[in-house]
């Protein structure tokens, strides 16, 4: 059964009209189990305008959240995603940026409502790398944590990254950055623009640059191709 909660007669709000849809908000609340922390959660989220939630409980474990999947599954490009807050994204910083890729491959963009608002930014694209932006420093924080706290293992000098495995490349530990990184030389041989490249794997145009200087320095990639 669809784990979400509709609120009133419309179960979406229009934001405004994009090119050939209607961009829609949702919600999204991994909140505690306690009946009086959901409806905290939701009555801040209908507050805010959402009209189709979709939740989760903590009890769950991070990787055992159907309600997170379902959104992943009904969202489209150009959505956004209000959450009251980061913590219900993930319990730390291995979660939270996993949580935050997802969301980013999908091509939306998150409102955090304790956040600063991203209300002036009326284009989708901008708001979409806004949140990347987020994930990027979750992701920062996740590998600054784990090496200071063991749980990132030493790797062999490869690369030439100064000792660090790269996170994207042919023999990435993670299969599906593997898959982006051949996904992006294809698109970077094809002279696709960096900012569509971006877009389309869902991830910044930083990333694009770092993928490119490797691949170029590996021979994976021609130096001709710009």
């Amino acid at each position: 059964m669809p784990n979400f909660y509709d609120k009133g007669t419309h179960e979406l709000l229009i934001v405004f009209q994009g090119k050939g849809r209607a961009i829609i908000i949702i919600g999204y609340s991994w909140s505690k189990s306690s009946q009086k922390y959901k409806d905290a959660d939701l009555a801040t989220l209908e507050k805010a305008g959402v009209r189709k939630v979709f939740t989760d409980a903590t009890d769950l474990p991070t990787v055992q959240r159907p309600g997170f999947s379902d959104m992943l599954a009904y969202i489209h490009t150009g959505d956004e995603i209000v959450i009251t807050s980061l913590t219900n994204l993930g319990t730390d910083n291995s979660e939270l940026s996993a949580a935050l890729d997802a969301i980013c491959a999908r091509n939306t963009s998150l409102n955090i409502l304790n956040f600063p608002s991203f209300a002036a930014v009326h284009d989708a694209s901008e708001r979409w790398q806004l949140t990347c932006a987020i994930r990027d420093l979750a992701d920062f924080a996740k590998h600054r944590n784990g090496a200071g706290t063991g749980l990132i293992t030493v790797v062999e000098p490869t690369h030439g990254d100064r000792g660090r495995k790269r996170e994207y490349a042919p023999d990435s530990p993670n299969p599906a950055k593997r898959a982006i990184y051949r996904e992006v030389l294809e698109m970077l041989t094809a002279r696709l623009p960096v900012t569509q490249i971006a877009k389309t794997v869902g991830i910044n145009r930083k990333q694009i640059y770092r993928i490119k200087e490797y691949a170029q320095e590996s021979g994976d990639l021609v130096s001709s191709v710009r």
